[in-house]
């Protein structure tokens, strides 16, 4: 992004300078915020020497135009154990800015690690309008309330979580497993950096670029999960749709004035097809509430891969480095085994109900053939334009809708089998890459 986003009305004159788009942040804390490690890209845009990054508390480069409530989310993120990623300005010394995704890692033995890199989705644009409705009310309780600091971030935090509600966002969760993904995927289009050469920088940095190319296989495989998906939700929509459809059809047909043998001809394939509608209707909304559960699961797992890509990337830089950086490369890979762990999680909780997603994809079919059967018999043999006045319309109605179920049962029925029969062939390679990777480290 080249333009730099307004995040307060109430603007202090500061000089701005970009991150390059390969400029990686690195740096860790202490588990109240004091900066134990750093590295170059840090030092040099933040404009302070290493001496005085270490043992500094970490808001040293706070930008005074951010609103306390993203920190706040940031604190509230961390302490439930959970990564936090966001957009931040900081103030780099000599009072010039810059901007940053930040992310931050909570790590097993305590403390804190942070990947940060440049901004490159419009995603920004749209948290710096949050930004300012923040700021706004920020400003507004500690000048006119009186309200201290801490008390406005409170504040500031929950406009933040109305301002996500209006757009839609169900909570800061949802909307940092929206950013992440999107913000890593875009930063290596535009990146210059040469994954394959780091690999031949030694053994640990190879290890590390085969998590990273591990993480690829296994971001393709959620991906085309989420489409899976979002075609079994189109899917049992429709169906839902168009057996509602022809119930109305049937219903109408009844109200006709139609008596005899025509009658029972006419009729008794659709009142049929219409008593299945109910108990079809119910399945598909259990079926759409799996649907609803695992959507998330699959939108966290991305989350996690997206920020393994970082990290892994990380150590791959700091292992082909002349420095000694080993201590950083064991706190990136404490980080990616952290994450691995949360994936595994993810990835059993993925089988557990894309197999009850399958099961009732299969039901709801199961429940259909037979009136679809008798429903398709009455179309082949029923000459509409021979029948009662008023009937013509309706057979052509119930026709269409019948052609569109049963596209929609061939994909309910194939998706759901595909999404049960994923396996975690991906996952599994992933894991063994880390798993080498540490041992290497280790070593």
């Amino acid at each position: 992004m080249s333009t730099t986003p307004q995040i307060t009305r109430f603007v202090t004159e500061f000089d701005h300078h970009e991150v390059g788009v390969d400029d990686l942040f690195f740096s860790t804390t202490d588990d109240k915020g004091v900066i134990t490690a750093s590295n170059e890209v840090f030092e040099r845009l933040s404009r302070y020497s290493r001496d005085e990054l270490l043992d500094a508390p970490h808001n040293l480069i706070r930008h005074p135009d951010m609103p306390g409530g993203v920190f706040r989310a940031m604190w509230d993120t961390l302490a439930a154990g959970e990564p936090f990623v966001g957009y931040v300005r900081n103030l780099a010394k000599g009072d010039s800015s810059y901007d940053v995704l930040a992310t931050v890692t909570p790590l097993p033995d305590g403390g804190y690690l942070s990947v940060r890199t440049r901004p490159v989705t419009e995603i920004f644009s749209t948290a710096a309008e949050i930004y300012v409705q923040m700021n706004d009310l920020e400003h507004w309780v500690v000048n006119t309330e009186g309200k201290n600091r801490r008390q406005a971030a409170e504040v500031g935090a929950q406009r933040l979580g109305e301002e996500l509600d209006a757009r839609g966002i169900s909570d800061y969760g949802e909307l940092m497993r929206v950013i992440l993904p999107a913000e890593v995927a875009e930063r290596e289009k535009q990146s210059r950096i040469d994954v394959a050469a780091l690999a031949a920088a030694g053994p640990t940095a190879a290890a590390a670029v085969d998590v990273h190319r591990a993480l690829d296989q296994f971001m393709a495989s959620q991906e085309s999960i989420s489409r899976a998906i979002a075609a079994l939700q189109k899917a049992s929509g429709q169906l839902a749709e168009e057996t509602a459809t022809t119930a109305r059809v049937a219903e109408e047909m009844d109200a006709l004035d139609i008596t005899g043998p025509e009658a029972t001809l006419l009729l008794a394939p659709l009142q049929v097809w219409a008593r299945m509608h109910g108990i079809v209707t119910e399945h598909i909304a259990e079926l759409e509430e799996l649907l609803a559960t695992l959507q998330p699961v699959s939108e966290q797992s991305r989350f996690y891969i997206a920020l393994a890509r970082l990290h892994s990337l990380m150590t791959s830089l700091f292992a082909a480095d002349e420095a000694d950086r080993s201590e950083s490369i064991r706190m990136l890979v404490q980080a990616l085994e952290a994450g691995l762990t949360r994936m595994s999680d993810l990835v059993a909780q993925h089988q557990r109900v894309s197999r009850r997603v399958a099961v009732k994809s299969s039901s709801v079919v199961n429940l259909l053939e037979v009136p679809r059967e008798m429903i398709d018999s009455w179309l082949t043999d029923t000459q509409a334009s021979e029948l009662a006045a008023g009937t013509e319309g309706l057979v052509e109605q119930a026709r269409a809708a019948i052609e569109k179920a049963d596209e929609s049962m061939r994909q309910l029925r194939d998706l759901g089998q595909a999404l049960g029969d994923q396996t975690t062939l991906e996952f599994d390679q992933l894991r063994d890459a880390v798993f080498a990777l540490s041992q290497q480290v280790r070593t």
